[in-house]
């Protein structure tokens, strides 16, 4: 049976179809109107992790002004801008409906000292420069030497020299307590680190591997050194007893 396009039937149903797609549209010019109201204007900023890095310090780097439509923010390019700092390691920024962004901060931790051209370079254990100072106050940091003169360094940057990134090796694999011990580490050649233990004592180190071993075999050197003389060095380089030097009479004992 057709039904006539003037028909009642036809009517509600052409009725039906236009609330249906009225009240679609409505829903959405309404929700389009809440998004973008002022509910989820920007308000509170608030940040965690930062110790030596002031809050106004980071929310000026990130450049998000208050009042902003929180879905505006793109999250992704603040931590990408939070990140530009020489002491941020790590940046996470995340919103908190409605009005607050949340900001995580892991910042680098000191793990050496480079001299250069009679600057301190304050670097984290990957070799990124923290800070340039000309002084280091109480900062109980093995120092990093051998190096040359190092080429475009500034804070953010990271220091790829070789020798560095062994030395920097080592130092990852010493346990907390043995770190006070280094006073230097002459690292010009990655397969030839020198140590210098507390009290002024050369340790011959060879490369960044077996670290464990080695520091084993510089602790078993050590046992009995008092009142033998002064040490010229120590080589725990290769496996098997280390070999110390006496400087007075110049002679090579293994210690077993």
């Amino acid at each position: 049976m057709v039904i006539p396009a003037s028909s009642p039937r036809v009517y509600r149903r052409r009725r039906q179809r236009m609330r249906r797609l009225l009240f679609f549209l409505f829903f959405v010019v309404a929700l389009f109107s809440f998004i973008h109201s002022g509910f989820f204007s920007l308000k509170n900023i608030e940040f965690s992790g930062n110790v030596h890095i002031a809050d106004q310090e980071l929310e000026n780097l990130m450049g998000v002004a208050r009042g902003i439509n929180l879905w505006q923010v793109d999250t992704k390019v603040l931590a990408q801008r939070l990140a530009t700092h020489p002491l941020v390691a790590r940046a996470d920024v995340s919103r908190r409906w409605p009005r607050t962004l949340i900001v995580h901060i892991e910042e680098r931790t000191a793990a050496a000292i480079v001299l250069q051209e009679g600057k301190f370079l304050l670097i984290d254990d990957g070799g990124v420069v923290m800070e340039i100072t000309s002084h280091i106050g109480n900062l109980e940091l093995p120092l990093l030497s051998g190096l040359g003169k190092l080429e475009n360094i500034g804070p953010g940057k990271e220091i790829n020299h070789p020798g560095l990134q062994a030395a920097l090796t080592v130092l990852r694999q010493m346990p907390a307590e043995e770190l006070p011990r280094i006073q230097e580490i002459i690292a010009s050649s990655p397969d030839n680190l020198q140590l210098i233990w507390t009290g002024n004592i050369p340790v011959k180190f060879g490369d960044a591997r077996d670290v464990a071993g080695k520091l084993a075999r510089l602790h078993e050197a050590m046992q009995g050194l008092a009142g033998r003389g002064t040490v010229e060095y120590i080589d725990v380089s290769f496996a098997g007893a280390p070999v110390v030097k006496f400087k007075q009479d110049n002679k090579r004992e293994d210690k077993k």
